[in-house]
């Protein structure tokens, strides 16, 4: 999700860039357009971290329910 708003937005940030050659638009991109990129990349690191702890966390909540499965099948 975040990967499409990356590259969406770096595409928008570069055609800015190379449309606009004043101060001004030199300020946009300081001011606005690169913080809007380094925040949609941050949240893009975030969510990877947020996919990964939960893709760990459903391994080990399975092997708890099959431990528990096991555990009980022996009574």
């Amino acid at each position: 999700m975040f990967d499409n708003v990356f590259e969406m937005a770096g595409r928008c940030a570069e055609t800015f860039r190379n449309d606009v050659n004043d101060a001004f638009g030199s300020s946009i991109i300081t001011d606005v357009l690169d913080p809007i990129c380094n925040e949609i990349g941050l949240l893009r690191l975030f969510n990877e971290e947020f996919q990964r702890q939960s893709l760990n966390i459903d391994q080990t909540l399975k092997e708890a329910r099959s431990f528990d499965l096991n555990e009980g099948s022996n009574r």
